[in-house]
């Protein structure tokens, strides 16, 4: 059973005011269609179903609801977006493509003028005081390197052996899974900026705690809090610390026709 949690785990850590007038135009896309999508209307196995990928010139959202679009615009986690229950139960399939390769954060900017323009999306902000997770270095440092290739970010879960290995790694990506796992705020308090190269083996932990525990199977966050610090020299510590959430004032159901 404990292995089954933890594999499911694995594959979670694998799966992350109102718009400012300026005298900048806002960055939009060239070209961007949004459909309902047909698997979100079928209902069934698969329906919930949620898939966001990217290239330096494009993003393809399938099956997605707004609130998924909403966060990964925003780079925001589910518990920071509110709004009314539909934002979640719609669902859309969006592909936008900008004129030229840009960066990510460029991408996720074009993203929130698209969200803006098509759905008349509309919100506040509002600062928040959570109870979460801080991301700090550990009493010797780090035990990983930066990475010496270029490229995107790429990752190899092992369900079976509870071992994920991430090549080009920034340790926001860290955070996004940990707060997925989790489900509950992480936040990088490291000042690490680089991209890193890092391996993470949970299972050699689980007979030893276990055993510790008196047979006991232990939780989920002591198995990852373990080998964040033996496998990777970093540390989850509890905080209370504030974010901001995104107050979804105004958003259509219908999106503008493409």
């Amino acid at each position: 059973m404990l292995r089954t949690i933890l594999g499911t785990s694995l594959m979670i850590f694998t799966a992350t005011g109102a718009f400012c007038q300026s005298a900048a135009p806002s960055p939009s896309f060239e070209v961007a269609s949004i459909h309902v999508s047909q698997i979100g209307k079928a209902g069934g196995e698969g329906s919930r179903r949620e898939n966001i990928q990217f290239t330096p010139d494009t993003v393809t959202m399938r099956n997605v609801s707004l609130k998924s679009a909403i966060q990964w615009a925003y780079h925001v986690m589910d518990y920071q977006v509110s709004g009314p229950d539909w934002l979640q139960s719609e669902r859309y399939d969006i592909v936008a493509k900008s004129a030229s390769a840009v960066t990510e954060k460029q991408l996720r900017s074009m993203a929130q003028t698209l969200l803006a323009e098509r759905f008349k999306v509309e919100f506040h902000r509002v600062n928040k005081e959570f109870a979460a997770y801080a991301l700090l270095v550990a009493k010797n440092g780090p035990k990983f390197k930066d990475s010496e290739t270029e490229g995107e970010s790429s990752m190899q879960p092992d369900q079976k052996r509870m071992i994920v290995t991430v090549q080009r790694m920034p340790l926001s990506r860290l955070v996004e899974m940990l707060s997925n796992v989790f489900r509950a705020p992480v936040v990088d308090m490291t000042e690490l900026k680089g991209k890193y190269d890092v391996t993470l083996d949970l299972a050699k932990y689980v007979g030893d705690m276990q055993a510790s525990a008196g047979g006991a199977p232990p939780d989920i966050l002591s198995i990852i809090s373990v080998g964040l610090q033996q496998e990777l020299g970093l540390k989850l510590e509890a905080r209370k610390v504030p974010l901001d959430l995104l107050i979804i004032d105004h958003a259509e159901k219908a999106p503008v026709e493409n």
